[in-house]
């Protein structure tokens, strides 16, 4: 049934049929029907037939293109077509005006052989038919090397180029990220004189800017007489995307300079810089200014402002942001459970999500990956395996984001085998998603066998077309110096280079570790003075190096060289200084950076501090100092510290403080395997045996099993694994018996005491 008004078209409604009078190029409209203006934009036509009919009866010839416009507008690309034949029936469809606005719509249905056909067959064209052919093949996302191929033959031509057809041929170039065909139509506009366009001016920043070309876009920039608002957006975005965030926000204070008022997009594009300058200060300023402008309330400052709020752990803030906004879209929840997942507080996110699933919000793969995250975060294995079913139900499953946030989550929750299974059948296999693994593999204790395969998972993953970045060797390094396997660091050494990664400091930092952990000091210290620059980490790695092997008078030559550069050191810089004192016999030094660490570097003591300090005491013979230390400090239920106190007094000999530690140390905990082995060790090696017999007896009683101590070594390039009193090793009867022929010697060439000892890790 037709819409139409019946006191506007009486016969519409009487008649099953309807006979219009023949087409007749008159210039003045029937006086019984409405004008023809009036009747092409009330946009009240939905039968195409009655549409074109009642059009055909009475439209000027003028109206035609107004006619045509309607149908592009209201996506009607029968009607177009009925507008095309009766055109060619008037005989105006080769008209320039007529013909441009034909390709135009064929253009904005993505029929360019039918716009080509049109732009073919006229006989009359100008500036705007060539803009309009190439706006058609731009907006169809062909490539920018066509559009300038018709632009080239527009000036082959002689015909004129406007602003526009310069703007169209840039948005072409921008599209597909040519900026070579874009540098060469940026040499077209210089000869054309439209280089102080600004319009065409900020098309050159965009093309340049998504090119990634940052410095042609400044020169454009600068070559600017006139910047408007657009412009500068247009930097300001491209500065924090490219990271120089100090930049982004120095171009915001010179916008605010010249008199200018910032857009929603402008607060957008500053608050989301990256790498710069804006902090938490100068980020209240800025929304404090929003609400000043009144943008506060548009939906991207307000993602904006919940990111950045979230990125300097005010959570709070962000949620403040959050539910003060008067509209939240989907990217609105993402942005605040990203803020949640960012902070650890995967519970909130995951309350979050329900909470839009409860109101009927769609939700989108970005958003999916982040409540992944969220259940990583928690370590909520059974929830994620849920959603994994969820996304494959949605028809996600192949989607690169949620496959690589499910690895994470399977990886963190300690299931590598559904990790991998879930990296296997990516349709491709991608480098985060391996890097995921590896960092399930780091999480892996090295007495399980499992952990050699990283290895052999790297070559299957560079024959299925993973390419590793400095993440991926960083942790292979690091899996390599967990094992001590200095063969397989230096080889993923010597990759690295290979691929241009020497210069990565994050690689840089590994290497450092690694040689160190497997022994080789010097290469440690030569790789950390070959790297291009440092960071805080650097010098950690290399300091706690040093520690590891006794190096107590370099450790704080590095530490004072350290301070020279500016670097100021953290709890770990002070952790591994500590160490190395105490290794060392540097006492006094230890002492003297404990009790000054808070006021000269700003650092609280953690326990790991105060063990330090309880190792410091016992081991320069003041074991009872060191068990007053213990008592008086906030630790002093800590198990850690006791232990600590047993393990120095026992280098001393000082039974009693062990006895008395000890006693602390069961009342603590009780039940704990571990702490039973330590005591009766610690009566073992103080000749005691008949007490160390008693603790193993209670152990017994107490049905206490403490797990196997276990051993490693490299042999050409195959890491074997040595459990206490384990007989699964291939050559198991050869390793005893060699054992006991050392055991023998022992007995002849040492003091009986030794051989005496017993091995009671058992």
């Amino acid at each position: 049934m037709s819409i139409l008004s019946s006191s506007v078209f009486p016969s519409c409604q009487s008649k099953p049929r309807h006979h219009f009078p023949p087409l007749r190029p008159t210039t003045t409209p029937p006086n019984n029907f409405l004008s023809s203006r009036t009747f092409i934009t009330s946009r009240n036509l939905t039968c195409p037939k009655i549409k074109l009919s009642v059009a055909a009866s009475f439209v000027l010839h003028d109206d035609w293109p107004q006619l045509l416009q309607l149908s592009i507008g209201s996506r009607d690309y029968k009607l177009g077509l009925s507008i095309h034949a009766f055109l060619i029936k008037l005989g105006s469809h080769n008209e320039t005006f007529q013909g441009n606005n034909l390709i135009n719509l064929y253009s904005k249905f993505n029929k360019l052989n039918d716009a080509q056909r049109v732009f073919d067959e006229m006989t009359m064209r100008n500036t705007i038919t060539w803009t309009s052919l190439m706006n058609g093949y731009s907006q169809n996302n062909s490539d920018a090397e066509a559009v300038f191929t018709i632009a080239c033959n527009m000036h082959r031509l002689g015909e004129d180029f406007s602003g526009h057809t310069c703007t169209v041929i840039l948005q072409a170039c921008e599209s597909a990220r040519d900026q070579k065909v874009g540098e060469q139509v940026h040499s077209l506009v210089i000869k054309s004189g439209f280089e102080e366009s600004l319009v065409v001016g900020t098309s050159l920043l965009s093309m340049y800017l998504r090119s990634g070309s940052l410095a042609s876009a400044e020169n454009v920039f600068r070559n600017l007489d006139d910047k408007d608002i657009q412009c500068l957006n247009s930097m300001i975005s491209g500065y924090g995307k490219e990271g120089d965030g100090q930049k982004s926000f120095q171009l915001f204070c010179d916008l605010l300079n010249y008199g200018l008022e910032p857009s929603d997009c402008t607060f957008t594009s500053v608050l989301s810089s990256s790498g710069g300058k804006i902090g938490v200060r100068e980020g209240k300023q800025l929304h404090g200014l929003t609400v000043k402008i009144g943008v506060v309330n548009e939906i991207s400052v307000g993602n904006a402002l919940i990111t950045l709020y979230g990125k300097y752990g005010l959570v709070e803030e962000a949620e403040k942001m959050f539910f003060g906004m008067t509209e939240r879209i989907l990217v609105t929840w993402t942005a605040l459970l990203s803020v949640y997942v960012k902070n650890s507080e995967g519970k909130k996110a995951i309350s979050g999500f329900l909470e839009m699933l409860h109101l009927g919000i769609s939700v989108d793969t970005n958003c999916l990956a982040t409540f992944i995250d969220a259940c990583s975060e928690c370590r909520n294995l059974k929830l994620g395996i849920q959603i994994h079913g969820f996304v494959t139900k949605l028809g996600y499953f192949s989607d690169l984001f949620i496959g690589t946030a499910l690895i994470d989550l399977y990886a963190k929750c300690g299931n590598l085998s559904y990790a991998k299974l879930v990296f296997s059948s990516l349709a491709v296999q991608n480098t985060a998603g391996f890097n995921a693994i590896l960092a399930g593999y780091m999480k892996i204790d090295e007495g399980e066998g499992e952990k050699d395969e990283y290895m052999f998972l790297f070559h299957q993953a560079r024959l299925s077309g993973v390419e590793p970045d400095f993440v991926t060797f960083s942790r292979l390094i690091g899996l390599s110096a967990e094992q001590a396997s200095l063969v397989k660091g230096m080889a993923l050494h010597g990759y690295s280079i290979k691929v241009g990664l020497e210069n990565e400091i994050i690689l840089g930092n590994a290497l450092v570790s690694m040689y160190a952990k497997c022994g080789e000091v010097e290469d440690s210290r030569r790789m950390f003075y070959t790297m291009v620059c440092h960071d805080l980490v650097s010098w950690n790695s290399l300091i706690s190096g040093c520690a590891l092997h006794g190096q107590g008078e370099e450790v704080l030559l590095l530490f004072e060289e350290m301070r020279r550069r500016r670097f100021i050191p953290d709890e770990i810089t002070v952790l591994s200084v500590l160490k190395a004192c105490s290794h060392s016999g540097l006492f006094e030094v230890g002492i003297h950076l404990f009790w000054n660490m808070e006021s000269k570097f700003k650092i609280k003591p953690a326990i790991e501090h105060y063990a330090c300090m309880v190792d410091l005491l016992g081991r320069s013979g003041s074991s009872s100092k060191a068990m007053e230390f213990i008592k008086e400090s906030a630790f002093s239920e800590s198990p850690l510290l006791w232990r600590t106190l047993i393990n120095t007094s026992n280098l001393h000999g000082d039974v009693n403080i062990s006895t008395l530690a000890s006693k602390h140390l069961l009342e603590l905990v009780p039940d704990d395997a571990g702490s039973y082995i330590l005591i009766s060790n610690m009566y073992a090696g103080g000749g005691m045996f008949s007490d160390a017999a008693r603790v193993r007896t209670l152990m017994n009683n107490r049905k206490m099993k403490k797990d196997a101590g276990c051993s490693w070594i490299e042999i050409e390039n195959k890491v074997h694994r040595f459990f206490a009193s384990g007989e699964d090793h291939q050559k198991s009867k050869e390793i005893y018996e060699k054992l006991d022929e050392l055991r023998y010697l022992m007995k002849e060439k040492l003091h009986p005491d030794i051989v005496s000892l017993q091995t009671w890790d058992k």
